[in-house]
């Protein structure tokens, strides 16, 4: 999918990372153990994260409202392997997700995230971890788990322009 029709007009600064390099790229797989998607770098490449024109179908029964992808960076929001349902917390009964060390968030709320889920995933040559799945995690329902794609691109391909944006 072309970037222009996933990034939204509206360009919230603050959640826009700076321009995404082939270095900066490098150093933020290798921090995380994986490979992103070729069709997320791409979209990065145009604008390193932000708010999205595009959303997905009502019909899911995620009770998400996604309205981003996070960029490569050092502001926050950006890509990252914290989420805060890692957070360490005595006095609070968070579920947590089988392996959550390898769900990178890209885009939630506090209450829920959709990740780029490698936990099924093979590594390439180099050790990283290749082809996500992409899942929501959400704590605050009984199955805190739903499977959204089996790839970026299938993800991609079931976003929706919202209806009241036609």
């Amino acid at each position: 999918m072309e970037p222009e029709k996933v990034w939204s007009e509206d360009r919230y600064e603050p959640y826009i990372q700076d321009p995404l390099t082939p270095e900066i790229l490098d150093a933020t797989e290798r921090a995380l153990g994986v490979r992103l998607p070729s069709s997320l770098v791409a979209l990065l490449a145009h604008r390193n994260g932000g708010p999205i024109r595009m959303t997905l179908p009502q019909d899911r029964d995620y009770d998400i409202v996604h309205g981003e992808i996070r960029g490569i960076g050092e502001k926050f929001p950006h890509l990252a392997k914290e989420a805060w349902w890692q957070w360490e917390d005595e006095d609070a009964d968070i579920p947590t997700p089988s392996d959550p060390d390898w769900l990178i968030s890209f885009d939630g709320d506090g209450h829920w995230d959709l990740c780029l889920d490698y936990r099924r995933s093979p590594a390439d040559a180099a050790g990283l971890r290749i082809d996500p799945a992409v899942t929501v995690i959400d704590t605050e329902r009984i199955d805190i788990e739903y499977p959204v794609a089996e790839s970026f691109d299938a993800y991609l391909a079931d976003l929706i322009v919202p209806p009241d944006e036609e």
